[in-house]
C-alpha cells in the first residue's frame, strides 16, 4: 500500500502528535531547529476533555507524563477566604478528565509516541525519525520542497509546520510576512524551579482542584495554581494588566522576570502566597500574545497546525488542546493516500479546524477583561470538551450542509 513521505517542521506538541498520527502507515521525518531539550521548561500544562480524549485514543500514557486529573475548581480571594469549590465529572460528561502535567513530562511522552518501536505500542508503521539543530528557513510549500540554513534542502509529499509561535515559514505559506502576533495587554508570571507542596496545599487538602486565586478589584490581577507530577509539585501562573514593554515579540516571550515586580504586585496577597513568591529562583514572563486569524492554513502540499496556525492567550486554556486537535485531523491522510491527493486532503482538513479554532479565539478574547475565569470555562465546556475528532467533525459537517 502507498505510503506518503511526511516532513514536520517543529517537535512541540503539536508537531508531536502529528508524528504519532502519521507514523502509522506513512514515513515520518520530524525536524527541530533545537536540541533534544527544546521546549522542556518546568511550566504547567493543562490538557482539557477535547484533548485528552485524542491522546489516549493514541496510546498515551497519562501515569508516564506525572498527569494530575482535575475534578474541581477552587477560588479565593486575595485574603485567602475561599469563595468557591466547585466539583466536575468531566470524564462521565465529555469521556475524560482534564489533565495537568509538567510540559516537559508531557512531551517526554510525546516523544515516546512518535518515536517508541511500534510493538511496545501495539501498532503498525515504523518510529518517526527525530532530527535536531536542523533549522528550517525557507519552503516552497506547492512543492513540498524545505530549505535548511546549510544551504541542504528536502522534499515529501506532505509538509506539516509546527513551528510554534514566532514561526519562520508560516509567510511561505501565506505569501505575507505581516501576520505577526499582538499584544493582549495581559503579562503572565510563572515559576519554573518545581516548587514544593505548600502546608495548604497538600494532596488530601488540595483535592485534584484547579485553585484560582483573585484580587477583586479593578487591576484584574489573579494566580493560577494546580498541581502535576503525581501531586509532588505545582504550578503558580500569576496573571496582571501591566505596561506593555518595547520588547520584540520573540524578546518578551519567556524572558527572566523581576522577581521585585512580581513581589510588589502581588504584595496585598495573602501571606502564604507571598512567601512562595519570594521564596521563587526562577521565574519566567510572557507578555502574552494572540494571532489574528489566518487567510488560509494551507498552500499545495504544506499546512500549517499548532500555535504557528493560531496563537492565543491560556484564559481558556484551549491553546494546546487546538493543536493537538490539529494534529488527529491529518488521520485524514489516510492509508493508501496517493501523492496527488495531498492537497484536496490538507484543504478539507483546514475547513474543518479553521472555523473551531476561530471561534474559541474569540472566546479566549472576550475572557481578557473579565474576571470570572471558572464561570467562563464552564460556560464553554460544552462547545470545547465534546469535540472528538475530525472524523465525527466531518459527519456533522455534512449533516449541516445536507439540511434544507
Amino acid at each position: 500500500m502507498n505510503k506518503l513521505n511526511a516532513i514536520i517542521v517543529g517537535s512541540g506538541l503539536a508537531g508531536l502528535t502529528a508524528a504519532r498520527i502519521l507514523r502509522e502507515h506513512h514515513d515520518v521525518k520530524v525536524y527541530e531547529r533545537g536540541d533534544s531539550s527544546t521546549a522542556t521548561g518546568g511550566q504547567g500544562i493543562m490538557i482539557a476533555p477535547n484533548g485528552v480524549k485524542i491522546l489516549e485514543f493514541i496510546g498515551y500514557n497519562q501515569t508516564l507524563a506525572g498527569a494530575v486529573p482535575i475534578l474541581g475548581f477552587r477560588t479565593f480571594g486575595k485574603d485567602g477566604t475561599v469563595k468557591e469549590d466547585i466539583n466536575v465529572s468531566l470524564k462521565h460528561k465529555f469521556g475524560a478528565d482534564a489533565l495537568t502535567q509538567k510540559r516537559a513530562e508531557f512531551r517526554n511522552e510525546l516523544i515516546r509516541l512518535a518515536t517508541a518501536p511500534s510493538a511496545e505500542l501495539g501498532i503498525k508503521g515504523s518510529p518517526a525519525q527525530m532530527v535536531f539543530n536542523s533549522p528550517v528557513v525557507a519552503l516552497d510549500p506547492e512543492e513540498g520542497i524545505i530549505s535548511f540554513k546549510d544551504g541542504s534542502t528536502g522534499s515529501a509529499d506532505v509538509v506539516i509546520v509546527a513551528d510554534g509561535v514566532h514561526s519562520q515559514l508560516r509567510k511561505f505559506v501565506l505569501g505575507d510576512d505581516g501576520y505577526e502576533t499582538g499584544k493582549t495587554g495581559l503579562t503572565c508570571y510563572q515559576a519554573l524551579d518545581g516548587l514544593p507542596l505548600p502546608h495548604w496545599w497538600k494532596p488530601e487538602t488540595c483535592k485534584n482542584r484547579l485553585s484560582l486565586i483573585y484580587s477583586g478589584d479593578e487591576s484584574a490581577r489573579f494566580v493560577t495554581v494546580y498541581p502535576f507530577s503525581h501531586q509532588t509539585f505545582f504550578s503558580l501562573s500569576c496573571i496582571a494588566k501591566v505596561h506593555p514593554s518595547s520588547k520584540t515579540a520573540v524578546e518578551s516571550w519567556h524572558t527572566d522576570a523581576d522577581l521585585d515586580q512580581l513581589a510588589e504586585l502581588f504584595s496585598d496577597f495573602h501571606e502564604p502566597l507571598r512567601r512562595i513568591i519570594n521564596a521563587s529562583r526562577e521565574v519566567k514572563v510572557w507578555e502574552l500574545r494572540d494571532l489574528e486569524p489566518l487567510p488560509t492554513w494551507t498552500r499545495g502540499r504544506t499546512i500549517i497546525i499548532g500555535d504557528a496556525a493560531h496563537v492565543m492567550t491560556p484564559m481558556q486554556g484551549q491553546g494546546a488542546n487546538m493543536g493537538i486537535e490539529d494534529a488527529e485531523s491529518l488521520r485524514l491522510l489516510a492509508p493508501g493516500t496517493l501523492r496527488a491527493d495531498v492537497p484536496g486532503i490538507l484543504k478539507l482538513t483546514e475547513s474543518v479546524r479553521k472555523l473551531r479554532v476561530e471561534q474559541v479565539l474569540s472566546e479566549t478574547r472576550k475572557a481578557h477583561c473579565r474576571l470570572g475565569v471558572v464561570e467562563r470555562m464552564a460556560r464553554n465546556w460544552e462547545f470545547n470538551s465534546s469535540y472528538s475528532g475530525v472524523e465525527d467533525a466531518l459527519d456533522a459537517k455534512r449533516k449541516d450542509q445536507a439540511e434544507p
